[in-house]
Parts: C-alpha cells; sequence; structure tokens
C-alpha cells in the first residue's frame, strides 16, 4: 500500500482520523441490492461496507496544505461514540498544528471538518492556528440556510465560527490555489462539492473527496451515496472526473476508500474500467 506519494514537487501523504462503524452496502447505496454486490466482495469487509475517515495532506514549496479535517475529537454518538485521531497521527507523521498553513475544504460534511474549530479552552479557536481555510462557496450558501442549517448543526460549530474569526476563504469553480493547485467543481454529494487538482512537473493528481465513496464506483459510477443531494449531478461529475483520471493518467488519492486502496489510477482493461493501485 502507499501512504504517500510524489506528484512533480507535490508530497501527498495520507492520514487516518476515524474508523466509523461498518454498514450494509445497499445502506450506504440505495439503487443496489444485495445481489449487485456479489461481483465485488473485493470491496467489502465481512460483507460490509467500511468507510475508512482517511485524508491527505500535501506538502509543496515549503507550505503544509491539509485537504480536509476529519471527524474530529469526538466521542461522536452518530458513530457508535467513536474518537477522531487526525492530530496525533499527523504528529507521528511529522507534522504539528502550527506547521500546517492552508486547510482545503472539499464539502461541508461532519466527517470533513471535524478539526477545524477547537473548543477545549472554552472559546473557539483554530486547531492549525497558523493556518487559512477555504471552502466551497456553494456549500457555504446552500448550509446557511435555515431549512438545512438545522440538520446540519455542525457547520455552526466547525465552519461558521471560522469566518467569525477571519481565517475563513470561499471558493469558486476553476479557482486558482497555488500555481499547483486548483480547485474543481464537482457538485452532487453536496451542492458545492470540489476535488483539488494538482498539476506539477507535468504531473498530475487528484485529491477527490466524497466523489467516490468505493471503488467499486470505479466501474459502477452511476451508483450513488443516498446522502447525495444531487443523484444525477453526481453520476455526472464522477464519470467526469474518471474520464480525466484515466485518459490524463491522473494520480486519484480518495481518502474513504481501505487504506490498501485509497492510492490509485483508473484504468481501463477489456472495455471496463478498474481501480488500479499504486503500491
Amino acid at each position: 500500500m502507499a501512504n504517500q506519494i510524489t506528484v512533480g514537487n507535490v508530497e501527498i501523504k495520507f492520514v487516518l482520523d476515524m474508523l466509523p462503524p461498518p454498514r450494509d452496502p445497499t445502506m450506504m447505496f440505495p439503487t443496489t441490492d444485495t445481489h449487485d454486490w456479489e461481483p465485488y466482495q473485493d470491496a467489502l469487509e465481512d460483507c460490509q461496507l467500511q468507510l475508512y475517515y482517511g485524508h491527505f495532506y500535501l506538502r509543496t514549496q515549503g507550505k503544509t496544505i491539509m485537504v480536509d479535517t476529519g471527524m474530529g475529537p469526538g466521542p461522536h454518538p452518530s458513530r457508535d461514540n467513536r474518537t477522531g485521531d487526525m492530530l496525533n497521527q499527523l504528529k507521528i507523521s511529522g507534522v504539528n498544528p502550527e506547521d500546517v498553513d492552508l486547510v482545503l475544504i472539499t464539502h461541508m460534511h461532519i466527517d470533513h471538518v471535524g478539526w477545524n474549530v477547537d473548543y477545549t479552552s472554552g472559546q473557539p479557536k483554530p486547531y492549525f492556528p497558523n493556518a487559512r481555510y477555504m471552502a466551497p462557496s456553494l456549500d457555504w450558501d446552500h448550509f446557511l440556510k435555515p431549512e438545512f442549517a438545522a440538520n446540519a448543526p455542525w457547520v455552526a460549530h466547525s465552519v461558521i465560527p471560522l469566518q467569525e474569526m477571519g481565517l475563513l476563504d470561499l471558493l469558486d469553480d476553476g479557482q486558482v490555489i497555488t500555481d499547483e493547485i486548483t480547485a474543481i467543481s464537482t457538485p452532487g454529494h453536496t451542492p458545492g462539492h470540489m476535488v483539488f487538482d494538482i498539476t506539477s512537473q507535468g504531473k498530475k493528481a487528484m485529491v477527490v473527496g466524497d466523489l467516490l465513496h468505493s471503488k467499486v464506483q470505479i466501474e459502477r459510477p452511476e451508483w450513488t451515496a443516498g446522502v447525495d443531494t444531487d443523484k444525477d449531478a453526481s453520476q455526472r461529475n464522477r464519470k467526469m472526473i474518471l474520464d480525466r483520471a484515466e485518459s490524463e493518467d491522473i494520480v486519484v488519492a480518495a481518502g474513504h476508500f481501505h487504506p490498501d486502496d485509497h492510492i490509485g489510477k483508473v484504468v481501463m482493461q477489456e472495455g471496463k474500467r478498474y481501480w488500479q493501485v499504486i503500491k
């Protein structure tokens, strides 16, 4: 397995925050049934779909850039009271919170923003004290609407305080973050979901957030998660990114995949697309 890879000048490194409880795959992908999963048992663990709350950080040009911040410390009642471990895992990897210069957020779901804001002192402060945070403007617009905010309390807890502290910038489609990193709008999972495109020294990679939850979606991109807000857009943008990944030989970093599988490429064999793990 590859826990890190270098693409041009950019190091991409994996860190695991939390292992949530496994679930029936047909609950995660409600348009499927048990029969649909029979050819894909290698994507399951004990017949269950096990997601991994894994994320990536980038090192380039003397900067450390987090992409998403996991579930947060917890314990999390919605996840069997399990706890996150991202800060500890970052330290094991050689990164202290003050080393992070920028945090990029693919979308504003609970398991991607949890280590944004620290309340241990009683007053909110950033877990990464020297970082600016960047998040999709369309997600900001969506989740701040009263009808959606009520069902997403983690936004008030872990995102809005960043704006109040003057640490949050909003991202739009095609926005250039650095001369190596560009934000690409891929709505569907959420209205503002983004992937981050990396191009360095002619080499390419993408950190894809929740565009992909399972490696099965490489072959079956029409399978959408039940929580996707726009199923058609989710399918359309997943196919678009997979097309690009295959045709442009792009390294893909998918944090919800098993740690043995989470860095790979999209390849065509015998008329079908497959996930080719980089080892």
